[in-house]
Order: C-alpha cells, then structure tokens, then sequence
C-alpha cells in the first residue's frame, strides 16, 4: 500500500489549531470570490487570462492502520479495514463531486492528484471498483462540458492480501485534464511531459512487502493567442527529515523549471508554507528563491488559505483545514488576476455528508503578460 504520501496527518497534525474567528471570516470572503472567464471567453489586450485549477482528489485513506500493523496477521487485518475505509469514503460519489465544481468554475486547465484506481481479485487484483480520474470525466460529460486528459503520471501502484479472500490493489496517478473541443480547438498543447523523481524510496513497514513511493511531474505547454506558457503539476513527498521532499524540489526547479517560457507550478507541495518554524518550510523557500512567486501570499498576505486536511473519513461536521500546502506558484511574466478555495465550505459536502477531498483545491485566473 501506498503510504508515504499520506503521512502528513502523523506528522504535520501537531500545526493543526483553530483560526480565529477573524481569519476565518476573511478567508470566507476570498473563497467566494466570483469566477472569472475562461481562456475561451476572454483575452484582454493587456494579456491572455487563463483559469487554472488544482486538486488533490484523496484516495480515501491515510493509512494509518498499516502503519501501525506490528504482525503478518494484523498487517492483512489493517488492509482489510483499509480498504473497507476507502469504500467508506464514497470515491466515486466524491469525484462527481469535484466534477460538478470544475463544470461550475469553467478552468482551462486542471491538475488532478490521488486520482485513484481501487481494484480488487483473486489475484492479481483486476477488478475495477472505482477509477476517479474516469468518474471525473464522466460526470463532466454528462453535465456538458467534457474534458479529456492530456498527461497521466503513474504514481505507486501497490496490492495486498485481505482477509477476504482477495487481494486490494490501489494505483495513485496525477492527470491534467482541459476542455475537449470546441474550446480545446482553441489551444494547442505541445511538450508534454511526465517524469519521476530520482529522489524517491522504499517504505519499510514492520511487516509486510516493502513499498515503492513513486513521485514526479507533469507538465503541458500551452499556447492561445500567440502565447505561450508552461503548466506544471507535482505531489511532494512528506516523508520526515523530509531530505527527500528537498531533493525531489530542486529536481523540479532543475527539470521543469528549465525553461524560459512563463511557468504555472501547481499542486499538493507538502511543504507548510505558512509556518517558518516547520520542517518542510525550506522546501517551500527553496522555490520562492528559485523565482517562484506564492499566487495565494500575493493575492492574499493577511489571509491563511488553509487547504489541508479534513478527517481522515471526511465525515468532520466542521472543516479541519488548517495547513496550506496546497500551491500555485508562477514564475516569468504571469500576474494573478483571482485565486479562491474550492470545496471548503458546509455546502460543498456530498449527499452522503462527506468532504469532497481531504484537502481544498484552487482555483486561479492568471494573466500571461507577454507573448512569444
């Protein structure tokens, strides 16, 4: 089972405090910003705007209960319960769920993190039981405003005996995914990239197989009116001393970084870029002095922008969001015209009472100020 992704909850909980009520208030207001027009609708003759989201889908665990297994026969029990976890957590009734936000927030162009596959069998697992990256795109199509995914980074990919008579596997991809055509027409999209990082490890459990956490990023070149910029996506590590959360940065900054067009790096960065005191804040100062600039800390200095993390069965009646980890980060000629939370709120909860996600996603109207 994948694990090292999800260990924030162990390691970042510690952060965890109310705001104040103050805070809170203020972030409510940034959260219901109005939407701004898509790249389809508008381009200005200061610059092109293009409307950018990212998401960390959840796959529906922290796996916590493995990571305390201390026997063969409790290891086959937590991934049991594990998966009986996941299940819990409605994938598929969530992934509707941040289908029916994007329809809503008309993005250009979207990142999706722990877009998972959960299959079972008797083994191997091979049987579907909930693909969210699929779900997605379903709903958006039923709703009439279909995407397609134009870059998929496989992520760890792990199987398991239960004690069900069958095995669990579950698959961890990051997709960025844009409006088919028509508005697809409209761009084109060149350059497309998916690499993993070198700095990655196996995670060794007291029992059970070794894992492989597997990192990486995407990245799409995007051209609209005679401008052209890069989109880029990651999923940081968060294994402490976090040595190879820094490595698997300056890999980035090195590799995706490496160009002169303007640059949107999106994604869940696992660094608190709010805290200086916490450990993972020098992976988030690695970026801003590599000329990233935080597009939440411009827009909004004052403002915490909590977007991680909800219950571990997103069942909480009160949002726990209390961490931002979650980034968009521009580097070049790139002005930040909006940004605002997505799927926070009481009202974005599904028909079963769940969080969408653990985590917030973000929502950004960028303006590419020079063309090339």
């Amino acid at each position: 089972m994948q694990t090292a992704r999800k260990t924030r909850r162990t390691v970042l909980r510690p952060l965890r405090r109310l705001a104040g009520w103050k805070a809170a208030i203020l972030s409510l207001v940034a959260t219901l910003s109005l939407a701004g027009p898509s790249l389809a609708d508008s381009a200005g003759f200061s610059g092109v705007s293009v409307r950018i989201m990212t998401q960390n889908m959840y796959q529906g665990t922290n796996f916590e209960r493995i990571l305390r297994a201390k026997t063969p026969e409790e290891f086959v029990a937590a991934v049991t319960a594990t998966y009986r976890d996941v299940l819990a957590t409605r994938p598929r009734e969530r992934a509707a769920s941040i289908a029916r936000t994007i329809a809503r927030e008309r993005p250009d162009i979207v990142a999706l993190l722990e877009t998972t596959i959960l299959r079972t069998g008797s083994p191997p697992a091979t049987d579907v039981e909930s693909d969210q990256l699929i779900a997605v795109l379903a709903e958006l199509r039923r709703l009439g405003l279909p995407y397609e995914a134009i870059a998929i980074l496989p992520g760890t990919d792990t199987e398991a005996p239960t004690l069900l008579g069958k095995d669990v596997r579950i698959t961890d991809r990051t997709a960025i995914i844009v409006p088919s055509s028509p508005v697809f027409d409209a761009f084109r999209v060149s350059n497309m990239q998916v690499q993993d990082y070198i700095a990655n490890s196996p995670i060794v459990l007291p029992v059970g197989p070794p894992a492989i956490s597997r990192a990486g990023w995407a990245s799409v070149d995007l051209t609209v009116r005679g401008r052209t910029f890069r989109f880029a996506t990651t999923h940081l590590e968060v294994i402490p001393p976090f040595a190879i959360q820094r490595a698997q940065a300056l890999e980035a900054i090195k590799s995706v970084g490496n160009t002169a067009l303007p640059l949107v790096f999106v994604g869940d960065f696992n660094t608190v870029a709010g805290n200086p005191k916490h450990p993972t804040f020098p992976t988030y100062k690695m970026f801003i002095d590599a000329g990233f600039v935080d597009a939440w800390k411009t827009k909004y200095p004052s403002l915490p922008g909590f977007t991680c993390c909800q219950a571990s069965n997103l069942k909480n009646p009160v949002s726990a969001l209390n961490m931002r980890i979650d980034l968009v980060l521009t580097r070049g000629p790139v002005s930040v015209d909006a940004i605002k939370l997505v799927g926070n709120l009481p009202g974005d909860r599904t028909a079963s009472g769940l969080w969408p996600s653990d985590h917030a996603g973000l929502v950004a109207t960028v303006r590419l100020t020079a063309s090339r």
